[in-house]
């Protein structure tokens, strides 16, 4: 039985990635997912047989629990406008499963280590063939390191010839400060000058323009939101 994320499904540049690792190491190397959530993008390793490590600090996410979800009665799409405001939606809460569970449920629990970790906080000592994490750099629970620090302290947890993949929300209004703090929002190819002549950037790409998402869970409006993601392999 196959299980779904309340984050909906992983995006086809995951597939691509664990393509580009699997002609490396067929299924024979490791991965990390940090800040996994409910395994949106680890349980894509763990079904291809695929040893894989997450870690995150949230219990519902990692154990399963409720959530608080929006209630939509008509989806509307907008066009951006620094000046959109959305109205807030009422919430309903919903009984979600963790990846724990949908591990379990999916029988495939043997290829997967899920930790209760705080990351940039606690580094693992161990080192992984491949790396990823997605849209979880501008937490507030991370506002003690700033953007080098935790893309750095990524970095160090990938072994040689290993790849490194970062989705990350970028700054709408780059000189807006207060909505879009230093720590949390990279600004244009900013991530580009914490990737030394260690590493060969493989692949990077950042929107021009604000992108529209509806109101989700943990988030009650409609909003629009910048995006980058790069993915790079140490070749030193």
């Amino acid at each position: 039985m196959k299980t779904k994320s309340i984050w909906g499904n992983p995006p086809t540049r995951l597939y691509k990635l664990i393509n580009i690792a699997k002609k490396d190491w067929n299924t024979n190397f490791s991965a990390c997912i940090v800040g996994c959530s409910d395994g949106k993008f680890l349980l894509p390793f763990a079904r291809a047989h695929i040893k894989v490590t997450g870690y995150d600090i949230d219990d519902v996410a990692l154990y399963g629990g409720t959530k608080d979800f929006p209630i939509i009665k008509e989806k509307k799409k907008y066009s951006y406008s620094p000046t959109f405001k959305s109205k807030e939606f009422a919430l309903e809460s919903k009984k979600v499963l963790g990846v724990i569970e949908r591990l379990e449920i999916e029988n495939i629990s043997e290829y997967a280590k899920i930790e209760k970790r705080d990351f940039y906080r606690n580094l693992p000592k161990e080192k992984f063939n491949v790396v990823f994490t997605s849209c979880s750099l501008h937490y507030s629970a991370n506002q003690d390191f700033t953007l080098e620090d935790k893309t750095q302290k990524l970095q160090s947890i990938v072994l040689p010839n290993g790849y490194l993949y970062i989705d990350y929300m970028m700054a709408i209004d780059e000189n807006d400060y207060k909505t879009y703090p230093k720590f949390k929002f990279y600004r244009k190819k900013e991530i580009l000058n914490y990737f030394n002549d260690d590493w060969e950037i493989l692949s990077f790409r950042e929107n021009n323009n604000p992108s529209f998402e509806g109101a989700h869970v943990d988030c009650v409006r409609d909003h629009f939101h910048k995006f980058g993601y790069i993915l790079a392999r140490r070749i030193k």
